[in-house]
C-alpha cells in the first residue's frame, strides 16, 4: 500500500491513533551530576534504543523532546493493532532501557504515558490535533519511575492482550473529569490469540411477524394471488436485512426474482434501477449493439422469454439522444406521455414475463430515491399484482404505503431480540445489564445494536454499570452510530484507505475504477485490502454484477466518506472526474459524473455532464427527471468564470433544454417557457451567425412562445431573416416552417405560400425523421402542405387547395408518424369545416379521435370531439352533437392548447345558436372578435364579422348595424386577399340589400 499512500497526498485525515510519551526521570539532576558529554551520549543511546523498539512494534517517533519523545502508533501507517503495539513497546522500553549508560553509574529511569483517540493530522505529519497526545503527556507526568500509565481509551482496545491494575483517578490539567490511571502487565502470549469476532452478520432477530407477513404474501402468490408490500422505516432499522432473509427462504428461481436498487443522486436518470438490472442480466450490450432482436435473445437466455413486440420501446429508450429517432418510428414517435407509458409497459413485461406460469418476486430498494419513471413502473407492477401471481416489495425511509399496497413499518427491536442479538455477537452471555444498556443507547435499531455489541465485545468489556459503559463510549469518541462505523473502519487497518477511496465513488463501485484510483492496476485481481473489507463486513459483492462491490450499508459508506477531510475528498473526486472526462463512454451515469465533477471543483465539466443527463432525459420524454439535472447544471454554470470560452454555448444549450421542459410541463403559452426563451434570445442575438444557427431551437422556442399571433408574426420575420445566411438547409427550412405557420393565422396568405415554396425546396426526408420530434412534433412537409391547402382555399384557388390537402394526407400516411398523421387530419378537418362539408368533418374527426387516443394525444382528442360534435349538430339538431362539442371544448380549455381560437369560437357560437341560446352566441362572437383583433389571429376575423351580422339579423337588430358588420367582413377579407371569404360576405350583403 506504499504506492497508494504516495499517490494520494492527502492534506490530512481524521484517524484513530495511539500516542506514547516517554520521559527520563530526573534528567536535570543527572546532568548536574555528570559531565555534559557523558550525559549527551547516555541520552542519545537511550533515544536510539527507543527508536529501534518503537519501530520494531510499528510505531513512529514524531518528535524528540530533549530528554523524552512523542511517538504514534497507527500513524503514518494504519494498523488494526496500534494500541496493543504501543503498550507492548512501552513494556519493552521500561524493561530494557533502564540499564546504566556510559559512566554515570546510575541506570536511566523512564515514565511513559499512553492514550488513544481520533486525531486530525496534516499530510506532512507535522500538525496533529487531538486528545491522545495531550492525555499521554499528562499521564507520563503522573507515572512512577520505570512505569507505564495507560488511559481508559487504550485499555478498552487492549485488555484482551494485557492485564491491568487500576491505580487511581487523577485530576489532570485541561480535563474536566477525573481520569482513570491503569498500569499494564504483560500476559501469557496464548491469551493474546483469543478468537476474533466473526465477520459474518449475526442472525436476523426480532422480525418474526414481519417475515410471516411476507411469507404469507408469497404463499398467496404461489396460489395465484399477487400483492404489493411497502417496508418502511428509518435508515439502519433493518429493511434490507428483512428482505434478504425473506428471499433466502423463498428459494426463488433467478429468472423469477428481480431486485432493483434506487440510488442517491440518480433521480435524474430515468428508470435507472431497471436499466441497471438489465445490465446485470448481461442484456444491455445486446440492446445497445445488436438492437431489439439481440436484446430479445439475451433475455431468453437469461430465462425471461419475452414478447419481442412488447419490448420494442426499450430500444429507443436506451438509445443515445442522437440516434433515438432512427429506429422503430412507431414507438419512438409517440407523444411524451404515451412513450413513457410504453416504456414502462415494456419494463413491466420483462420483469413479469414468466407469470402467471411462475410467480414473480420483484423488489425495489430505497424507493425514497426513485425517479419518476421508476415510480410509474412500480405503480404499474402493483396494478399487475392485483391480477397475476406477482409479489412486489418496496423499501423506503418514507412512511406511508401507496394505494393498493400493505405497509409494514419496522420499529426498534424489543429487549428479548436485542438480548439475542448481543448474545449471538458475543458467542456467550454478555455481562449482566449490557444488553439493556445497548437497547437504551440504540433505541432498538439493529445496525446500531450490532455495532455497539461488537464495540464492547472487541474490548472484552467486563461487568459494570451503565455509567461505566457510557464513559467507555464517551472516551472512545463514540456518540453516534456513525462513530461506531468509523471505529470499525479504523479497525480494518490499511484497508481503511481503500474503503475511504471507494466511498467517494459511491455506495456501489466497480473494481476497475477502484483499482485505477489505487494506482492503475485495474486488470489485476482484488488485492488484500478489498478482501479485508469483505471479511470485516464493510463491503460485499453485488449479486450478478461482474467486478462490482457495494458498502454493506449506505451508512457505512457515509461514515467512510465523512472520515476524509474536505480537501482530500476533493482530490479523490478530481481523480474520478478526470477519468470520466477522458473516457469515450463514461463508466458512471451522467448524473453521477456531474456530481463527481462538481465535488472536484470542475464546474464547467459538471455542467456538461448535468446537461447531458438533462438532454438524455428529454429525449426519453422524462421531463421531471430532466428538471433535476437542469437545476444542477444551472448551479454549476453560475460557478464558471464568465470569461471561459465555452460558458456561453453551455448556457444556450441549458436554456434550450429548460425551454423544452418548461413547455412540456407548464404549456407552450406558460410564463415560465416565455421567460426561458426570452433570456435565451437576449444571449443568442449577441452571438455570431454560426452560433445562432447552431442554437436554432432557441429561435423556434422564442417564436412559438410569443404571447400573441401578432408578436409571433413579428418574431417569425426576424427568424426567417436571421437564418437566410446560414449554410444548413434544415435550419433554413425550419425558419420557413415558423414563417408559414404564423403567416396563415395572421392572414398573410401570400407570404405563407412563399415560405412554403422556399422551405419545401430544402426538405430532406431523412433529416425530417429526427427533426419532426423537436420542431412542432410533426413533419415540416405535411405542415407546409396543410397550411397551403387552407391559404389556397381562402385565396380562391380551390383546385390548388385540393391538390395540397391530398398530398398532405398521403405524405403523412407514408411517414407512419403519429404526430404527423394527426396534424394532417386536423388540416383536412379545418378545410372541410370551412367548406361546411359536415359528413367529411365527422368522418375525418373520428379518424383523428381514434388515432389520438391510441397515442395519448389528449389535445388532439379534444379537437376531434369538438369537430365531430359540431358536424353532428349541423347535420341534425340533436342534443348529442352539442354535448360532444362541449366535452371537447371543456377538455381543450383545461389543457390550454387552443391555437385556433377564432374558428373554434365561431363553431361554439353556432352550437349555442342552434341550441336556442342566441344571446350567449352573440357574446361568444363578440369575445372572439375582440380576442382575434388584439392577438393578431386575423385569418377568420372576416368570417366572425359575417357570422355576427347574420346573428344580428336573426335577433332583428337595425339594418345599418348589420350592414356595418358585413362591410367590415368584406374589407378585412379583401385586405388579406382572401377572395373566398370576401365572396361569402358579399353574397350575404347582397341578399340583405335585396330584401
Amino acid at each position: 500500500m506504499k504506492k497508494i499512500q504516495a499517490r494520494f497526498r492527502f492534506a490530512g485525515e481524521r484517524r484513530q491513533v495511539t500516542a506514547l510519551f516517554y520521559d527520563i526521570v530526573g534528567s536535570t539532576e543527572l546532568l548536574l551530576r555528570t559531565e555534559p558529554e557523558q550525559f549527551f551520549r547516555s541520552v542519545s543511546a537511550l533515544h536510539q534504543s527507543a527508536d529501534a523498539i518503537i519501530a520494531k512494534h510499528g510505531g513512529f517517533v514524531h518528535q524528540r523532546l530533549g530528554d523524552g519523545g512523542c511517538c504514534y502508533f497507527g500513524f503514518p501507517n494504519q494498523s488494526e493493532d496500534a494500541a496493543e503495539s504501543a503498550v507492548r513497546a512501552s513494556l519493552e522500553l521500561v524493561g530494557s532501557l533502564t540499564k546504566p549508560k556510559g559512566r554515570t553509574g546510575r541506570p536511566l529511569k523512564l515514565r511513559i504515558g499512553i492514550a488513544t483517540s481520533f486525531v486530525v493530522f496534516s499530510a506532512e505529519g507535522d500538525e496533529i490535533v487531538g486528545a491522545a497526545p495531550i492525555l499521554a503527556a499528562r499521564l507520563q507526568g503522573e507515572a512512577d519511575p520505570n512505569s507505564v500509565l495507560v488511559a481508559d481509551s487504550t485499555v478498552r482496545l487492549t485488555q484482551g492482550a494485557f492485564d491491568y491494575s487500576f491505580i487511581r483517578e487523577a485530576n489532570l490539567k485541561g480535563f474536566d473529569e477525573p481520569v482513570a490511571l491503569w498500569r499494564p502487565k504483560d500476559r501469557h502470549p496464548a491469551a493474546a490469540n483469543e478468537q476474533s469476532i466473526a465477520s459474518e452478520r449475526p442472525p436476523l432477530r426480532g422480525r418474526t411477524s414481519e417475515l410471516a407477513i411476507l411469507s404469507d404474501a408469497w404463499r398467496s402468490a404461489l396460489d395465484g394471488r399477487g400483492s404489493s408490500i411497502a417496508l418502511t422505516g428509518e435508515a439502519g432499522i433493518g429493511k434490507s436485512r428483512v428482505v434478504d432473509e425473506f428471499i433466502s427462504r423463498t428459494k426463488t428461481r433467478p429468472q423469477d426474482l428481480a431486485i432493483l436498487q434506487c440510488g442517491r443522486r440518480l433521480e435524474g436518470q430515468p428508470l435507472f434501477p431497471f436499466t441497471a438490472f438489465i445490465d446485470r442480466l448481461g442484456a444491455s450490450p445486446a440492446l445497445r449493439d445488436g438492437g431489439i432482436a439481440a436484446f430479445n435473445d439475451a433475455l431468453v437466455l437469461s430465462g425471461r422469454p419475452v414478447d419481442r413486440k412488447l419490448i420494442e420501446p426499450l430500444a429507443n429508450f436506451t438509445a443515445s439522444a442522437t440516434t433515438a429517432m432512427s429506429g422503430s418510428l412507431r414507438t419512438s414517435d409517440l407523444s411524451g406521455r404515451a412513450f413513457r407509458q410504453s416504456v414502462i409497459e415494456a419494463a413491466a413485461h420483462v420483469l413479469t414475463c414468466n407469470a402467471p406460469a411462475s410467480p414473480a418476486l420483484i423488489v425495489f430498494e430505497d424507493v425514497h430515491w426513485a425517479d419518476g419513471m421508476t415510480l410509474g413502473l412500480l405503480e404499474r407492477l402493483r396494478a399487475l399484482a392485483a391480477e397475476q401471481p406477482i409479489l412486489v416489495i418496496q423499501t423506503s425511509r418514507l412512511a406511508g404505503a401507496p394505494a393498493g399496497a400493505t405497509e409494514i413499518t419496522l420499529s426498534g427491536l424489543a429487549s428479548d431480540a436485542v438480548r439475542d442479538l448481543v448474545t449471538s455477537i458475543w458467542g456467550k452471555p454478555a455481562p449482566p445489564g449490557l444488553s439493556d444498556f445497548i437497547l437504551d443507547q440504540s433505541d432498538g435499531m439493529p445496525l446500531y445494536g450490532e455495532e455497539l455489541a461488537s464495540f464492547f465485545r472487541s474490548r472484552n468489556a467486563l461487568a459494570g454499570s451503565p455509567a461505566e459503559w457510557k464513559r467507555q463510549l464517551t472516551e472512545g469518541g463514540v456518540t453516534s452510530l456513525n462513530d461506531l462505523l468509523a471505529a470499525r473502519l479504523a479497525g480494518s487497518g490499511s484497508a481503511r484507505l481503500t474503503a475511504q477511496i471507494a466511498s467517494v465513488i459511491g455506495r456501489e463501485f466497480s473494481l476497475p475504477l477502484l483499482m485505477h484510483l489505487l494506482d492503475s492496476i485495474a486488470r489485476q485481481p482484488p488485492d488484500h485490502p478489498v478482501a479485508r473489507l469483505i471479511a470485516e463486513g464493510i463491503i460485499e459483492l453485488v449479486p450478478e454484477a461482474r467486478d462490482t462491490f457495494r458498502f454493506r450499508h449506505v451508512l457505512m459508506q457515509e461514515a467512510a466518506y465523512g472520515s476524509l477531510l474536505k480537501t482530500d475528498r476533493r482530490r479523490i473526486h478530481r481523480l474520478i472526474a478526470e477519468r470520466l472526462i477522458g473516457e469515450e463512454v463514461p463508466s458512471l451515469p451522467a448524473a453521477i459524473a456531474a456530481w463527481q465533477c462538481a465535488e472536484a471543483g470542475l464546474h464547467e465539466d459538471a455542467a456538461r455532464f448535468a446537461l447531458e443527463a438533462a438532454e438524455a432525459s428529454v429525449s426519453r420524454s422524462a421531463m421531471n427527471e430532466a428538471g433535476i439535472s437542469i437545476a444542477l447544471c444551472a448551479e454549476e454554470l453560475r460557478r464558471v468564470t464568465a470569461a471561459r470560452n465555452g460558458r456561453a454555448d453551455l448556457r444556450l444549450r441549458l436554456l434550450e433544454v429548460q425551454g423544452v421542459v418548461a413547455t412540456a410541463l407548464e404549456g407552450e403559452g406558460s410564463k415560465a417557457a416565455q421567460r426561458v426563451y426570452s433570456r435565451a434570445m437576449q444571449l443568442l442575438r449577441t452571438q455570431p451567425p454560426p452560433v445562432r444557427a447552431r442554437h436554432f431551437p432557441v429561435y423556434w422556442g422564442w417564436w412559438f412562445t410569443a404571447p400573441t399571433v401578432l408578436e409571433q408574426q413579428t418574431r417569425a420575420r426576424i427568424l426567417v431573416a436571421d437564418m437566410q445566411s446560414v449554410e444548413d438547409d434544415e435550419t433554413r427550412l425550419q425558419s420557413f416552417h415558423c414563417g408559414w405557420a404564423t403567416s396563415f393565422h395572421a392572414g398573410e396568405h401570400e407570404f405563407c405560400l412563399d415560405c412554403v415554396s422556399r422551405g419545401l425546396h430544402l426538405y430532406d426526408p431523412e433529416r425530417a425523421v429526427r427533426n419532426r420530434a423537436f420542431f412542432g412534433g410533426h413533419d415540416a412537409k405535411v405542415c407546409g402542405l396543410g397550411e397551403s391547402a387552407l391559404s389556397y382555399l381562402l385565396l380562391g384557388r380551390p383546385d390548388d387547395s385540393e391538390n395540397a390537402i391530398a398530398t398532405c394526407l398521403d405524405w403523412a400516411e407514408a411517414t407512419n408518424h403519429a404526430g404527423t398523421m394527426v396534424h394532417a387530419l386536423y388540416y383536412a378537418i379545418v378545410l372541410r369545416r370551412c367548406q361546411d362539408r359536415f359528413d367529411d368533418v365527422h368522418a375525418l374527426g373520428e379518424q383523428m379521435y381514434a388515432l389520438a387516443g391510441r397515442h395519448g394525444l389528449s389535445a388532439s382528442q379534444a379537437r376531434a370531439n369538438m369537430y365531430c360534435g359540431w358536424a353532428e349538430l349541423m347535420r341534425s339538431a340533436g342534443r348529442r352533437g352539442a354535448d360532444r362539442f362541449q366535452d371537447g371544448l371543456t377538455l381543450q380549455q383545461q389543457l390550454g392548447t387552443d391555437d385556433n381560437l377564432s374558428m373554434h369560437s365561431d363553431m361554439h357560437a353556432q352550437v349555442l345558436q342552434l341550441t336556442g341560446r342566441p344571446a350567449e352566441a352573440m357574446e361568444a362572437l363578440q369575445t372572439a372578435i375582440a380576442a382575434g383583433s388584439a392577438s393578431g389571429q386575423l385569418f377568420w376575423l372576416a368570417e366572425l364579422y359575417r357570422r355576427r351580422a347574420n346573428l344580428k339579423r336573426q335577433l332583428q337588430h337595425k339594418a345599418p348595424e348589420v350592414i356595418r358588420d358585413f362591410a367590415k367582413a368584406v374589407r378585412i377579407a379583401e385586405t388579406q386577399k382572401a377572395v373566398w371569404l370576401a365572396g361569402r360576405a358579399k353574397r350575404d350583403l347582397d341578399e340583405l340589400a335585396g330584401l
